[in-house]
């Protein structure tokens, strides 16, 4: 199985798994006579205002993990505690078929420092979209988003799951574009250069980006150092800053770069992506294409440079279908293709 890492920095103030609390002496008194290190969860007169309508993926991931840490205890418990020093790491894994593990697409595992194999999947989508969560190859149990923020609720949740959320990070191989860049340059240190003037180097492409993604009516594939679209392949290198006017409009370089594309890891309306232009280009758009989430399942958005989304990419042709004309709010600041 291959694994996608995304990483979800997580919070240093969440506790064990018990949500923040309020609690009288005497129940002060009476954990104190216990084992110390079981896990209590506190019930409050006050309950939270969790919502299950509009979540956003980072807030379905924060829900999850805490839910999760009280209900089942064990792994999960020692993940979200873990969490508290190191980066809270969700790697989507291709399940290959795979009848063990319930629900549809990719199995996502929750880690913390140490992989403790705490996962889950997901089916639906909406406050309806079933949880299916998992240690390992055990299954755990079920819950629906709304089963489980009534959980969280009742533990008065909410400056949690908020902290949380506020911490994820999803759209890469790494918790900021810079990173990302770092570890493309870094990977990229090892290959030579070629002769075509301007290169500095082949670009790599962040492996949470690699593979096949499906739009409704396209498809495109993205391999470690190249891209694949309507048929053509066409190499990814970094582009010299020193690359002059002059060179770009010189016949030859252009014909000998037909084939060839400048990369870099960018960022455009706080969307983090690979920009990716023709090698000789100095004018015209250029294209950003963003890894994304959306209905619980990782996207791949086309962006324009000159403003708008131009197209949603799913990793299957089915989810590419089943949502070509779904509206999401979170892409409406983007522009382009009809989202309002």
């Amino acid at each position: 199985m291959k694994k996608l890492s995304v990483l979800l920095m997580a919070t240093a103030a969440l506790g064990l798994t018990a949500c923040s609390a309020k609690r009288s002496t005497s129940k002060a008194k009476d954990t104190s006579s216990k084992n110390k290190s079981a896990l209590i969860v506190h019930k409050h007169k006050a309950k939270g205002a969790l919502s299950a309508n509009n979540i956003s993926p980072q807030e379905n991931v924060a829900l999850i993990t805490v839910y999760a840490a009280n209900k089942y205890r064990g792994a999960w418990q020692n993940t979200l505690k873990n969490a508290e020093q190191d980066a809270l790491n969700v790697s989507l894994i291709q399940r290959d078929d795979d009848v063990n593990y319930r629900g549809q697409g990719y199995i996502y595992e929750v880690s913390a420092g140490k992989n403790l194999q705490t996962r889950y999947t997901l089916q639906g989508d909406g406050s309806s979209q079933k949880i299916f969560l998992y240690q390992g190859g055990h299954y755990l149990g079920a819950a629906t988003v709304e089963e489980i923020v009534q959980f969280l609720n009742k533990l008065n949740c909410d400056s949690e799951i908020s902290r949380l959320q506020k911490k994820v990070t999803i759209g890469g191989s790494s918790s900021s574009n810079a990173s990302a860049a770092d570890k493309s340059k870094a990977d990229d240190a090892k290959t030579n250069k070629s002769d075509i003037p301007g290169d500095a180097g082949i670009f790599t492409v962040p492996a949470s980006y690699r593979g096949v993604w499906y739009s409704s009516d396209s498809k495109v594939e993205l391999t470690a150092h190249s891209m694949v679209a309507d048929g053509e392949k066409t190499e990814l290198h970094h582009q010299s800053a020193n690359f002059s006017e002059k060179q770009r409009q010189n016949r030859d370089i252009q014909n000998k770069t037909m084939h060839i594309a400048a990369a870099n890891m960018t960022n455009i309306n706080g969307f983090s992506g690979i920009y990716i232009a023709g090698w000789c280009q100095n004018a015209g758009e250029k294209t950003v294409y963003a890894l994304h989430q959306e209905k619980g399942q990782p996207v791949l958005l086309i962006i324009g440079t000159g403003g708008g989304l131009h197209d949603i990419m799913w990793r299957s042709p089915q989810l590419a279908r089943k949502y070509a004309h779904t509206k999401f709010a979170d892409l409406r600041k983007l522009g382009g293709i009809e989202l309002n």
